[in-house]
């Protein structure tokens, strides 16, 4: 019996063809790409951006982050070493539609950059009409720099998600040590003159595919509240979350309730389960010690009246027959 070979459908195919963001080729069958059709927004006349702060995130660009996969020059790092290298990100959100002014209708979506604050400011630089930073504002940030003192410092995150100098204390920047500087300058510009920046224009800028936007969300991926707090998830994001089953359920649980709320009423619940679970054992370990200090007392009487059955016995007149007849000697 002949058997063809079954590889050679692997191996011939049809190329698909690749397109971008905001690609006016209708040649392009775009319903590989998924997230793009949504993003029907950015042919929109004005698209600003608002800096919701810093957020730990993963590295595209390894060769300027410093990270572990760099030093592997035989191939010995391990891959999730590789795969897991993170640094201070900026977060930022996406706001959209003829003429907007950063308002909540006008919300479409959150972002991260992957390649740092570094090529965040390179971007906003280049390509921008008025940056209020640039490449100058932080070209002093230090990237897992030796310190002289046996530290190595590196742009963080603050836990209230703001930009940080830290010290850690391995080379590659994963076991913090301590903050070194809070940066509140710097954080404070962004706050103030990332409130609601102008990333694209029609009636400035010659076209979208070369404004400011266009270059930092090629830089950036998309992220939601499961990410970070300082995200918010998209209603495309949400929905696409999930299943088709549970969907109508989902959405009607979402406009109902915030994810905070459903988290804190989820942690409402874990702790009174736990609080219950600690009391039931709490009353087993009471009632079991209840149990055997009644078997002890149990045991103590039953001793008593063997002792007191014994001592009885001992003190049987020894002359006395079985009869009860007393045997004495007469002198």
């Amino acid at each position: 019996m002949m058997f063809r070979p079954l590889f050679l459908a692997c191996i011939i195919h049809t190329p698909l063809p690749i397109a971008g963001w905001g690609s006016n080729n209708d040649d392009v069958d775009q319903s590989i790409f998924g997230m793009s059709l949504q993003r029907d927004w950015l042919s929109s006349d004005s698209i600003k951006m608002k800096v919701e702060g810093c957020v730990w995130g993963v590295v595209d660009d390894r060769e300027d982050a410093l990270c572990m996969e760099d030093e592997s020059e035989d191939g010995a790092t391990l891959w999730y070493q590789m795969a897991n290298c993170r640094r201070a990100q900026v977060a930022y959100s996406v706001y959209a539609s003829g003429s907007t002014s950063c308002n909540n209708k006008d919300f479409k979506e959150s972002f991260v950059t992957t390649s740092g604050i570094s090529n965040f400011a390179s971007i906003l630089g280049s390509y921008s009409y008025y940056s209020p930073i640039t490449d100058d504002a932080v070209a002093e940030f230090p990237i897992c720099d030796e310190d002289g003192n046996g530290y190595y410092m590196s742009v963080g995150c603050s836990s209230s998600g703001t930009f940080t100098i830290d010290r850690f204390l391995d080379a590659y920047c994963l076991e913090y040590y301590d903050t070194y500087d809070t940066l509140s300058d710097f954080n404070k510009l962004l706050s103030s003159d990332f409130k609601c920046f102008d990333g694209y224009d029609s009636t400035v800028d010659e076209s979208y595919s070369y404004s400011m936007i266009s270059y930092l969300l090629s830089d950036s991926s998309s992220c939601s509240e499961i990410d970070s707090p300082l995200c918010t998830t998209s209603s495309f994001v949400g929905s696409a979350g999930s299943s088709n089953a549970l969907s109508s359920a989902g959405n009607r649980i979402a406009n109902g309730l915030s994810l905070s709320l459903t988290n804190k009423i989820k942690y409402v619940i874990g702790g009174s389960m736990l609080i219950a679970s600690l009391a039931m054992f709490i009353g087993i370990l009471f009632t079991n010690r209840r149990k055997r200090r009644a078997m002890l007392q149990r045991k103590r009487q039953r001793k008593r009246r063997s002792r007191s059955k014994t001592n009885k016995t001992s003190r049987k007149p020894e002359g006395d027959d079985e009869d009860g007849v007393g045997g004495g000697v007469f002198a």
